[in-house]
């Protein structure tokens, strides 16, 4: 490896962008390949769909702060990795250490219809669920899936709108990715706004004005927002690499082989029997941690062993639950007070996000 290493990232969302900011200027020759110009808080989209925060509070633009960190922006499509550098649309990046941090995207689980539901994973999807809430007033609103997102985004809409708010759920409570005590306490949260509940209710098909569950029972709706289910990019699903279930699998060190390292939900990062939860405080930690191993490969020392912090056994979040509150959850602990102080730390913590980058 060269005194001066040439680093490739592959994706430029929170995770990639945080390993730019934490490797400015430490003398590492940084290419990001990203075919967007702005990079992106998914966390704030449930906010900007009940218009509680602006465009301006969720994006930050990539040329930017490219510029201002020494690293070069390529703004093409990832497509492969062939020998040493990743192919792209028009040219060859070569690299000395690659860091993919692709991301997910919207799972659909093939469901008929899904072209007619909205999706808040992406900035676009997002801004057009909020153009057509302003233009539409819908008067019945179905959120399938109660994970974060769905949870989220039922809470605020049921806040700003006078319409009927659904939750869709398969498994038999809301959260399921949590403790069933904050699962219960967040249902009767959801209750006191005026949310109604479908669990143990899968989908089969969305048409633009009902939604068909699996029994064949049809509920008649105005807007189906799906918020459950991220899959591979089709980049991940091209490459030749390990992988469980998809994802790019790590070893304790974040590295898939070799001097290929992946970051972010695009990784599966299971150390000590503990399985990381694709989330932005794994992202951001994992970006962190990369950074401190990469100056370790520069400076010829060995490499340190990641640490979970938000794992499937142990989660950790702040969860919007509407009327300015939140609940803080910590594995099995739950803080419900002080709940507006709570809301304001997460949409503080959300903000800095992007301000970081500008």
């Amino acid at each position: 490896m060269r005194s001066s290493p040439r680093l490739v990232i592959v994706g430029g969302g929170i995770a990639g962008a945080e390993l730019i900011r934490l490797l400015a200027n430490t003398g590492i020759e940084i290419s990001l390949i990203e075919p967007k110009h702005q990079i992106e808080c998914q966390a704030l989209y449930p906010d900007y769909l009940a218009g509680l925060v602006g465009i301006d509070d969720m994006i930050a633009p990539l040329d930017d702060f490219c510029e201002r960190s020494g690293a070069i922006h390529i703004s093409e499509r990832a497509l492969d990795l062939d020998d040493g550098a990743v192919v792209c649309q028009r040219s060859r990046v070569e690299y000395d250490i690659l860091v993919i941090a692709v991301g997910a995207e919207q799972n659909f689980y093939g469901v008929k219809g899904s072209e007619n539901a909205f999706s808040v994973n992406t900035f676009e999807g997002t801004l057009h669920a909020r153009e057509f809430i302003e233009r539409e007033s819908p008067d019945r609103i179905m959120v399938v899936g109660s994970g974060l997102t769905g949870v989220e985004v039922a809470s605020v809409l049921a806040d700003s709108l006078e319409s009927s708010i659904y939750i869709v759920e398969m498994q038999d409570r809301i959260l399921p990715q949590f403790p069933e005590r904050i699962s219960s306490l967040v249902e009767r949260m959801l209750f006191e706004r005026g949310v109604s509940i479908l669990t143990s209710t899968q989908v089969s098909e969305i048409q633009r004005d009902s939604i068909t569950f699996a029994d064949g029972t049809t509920l008649d709706c105005d807007m189906t927002i799906w918020t459950t289910g991220i899959k591979p990019t089709q980049f991940v699903e091209n490459l030749r690499l390990p992988k469980k279930r998809g994802w790019l699998l790590t070893d304790p060190y974040l590295r898939v082989q070799d001097d290929i390292f992946a970051i972010g939900d695009c990784a599966w990062v299971e150390i000590d029997q503990k399985l990381a939860t694709k989330t932005g405080i794994e992202a951001e930690r994992q970006a962190k941690h990369m950074a401190e191993n990469l100056k370790r490969m520069i400076r010829r020392r060995p490499l340190a062993q990641y640490s979970i912090l938000a794992c499937t056994e142990n989660p950790v979040a702040l969860i919007s639950t509407g009327c300015g509150r939140a609940v803080g959850v910590y594995g099995r602990t739950c803080i419900t007070i002080p709940a507006r102080l709570l809301r304001a730390v997460k949409i503080w913590i959300d903000k800095s996000i992007v301000s970081r980058y500008r």
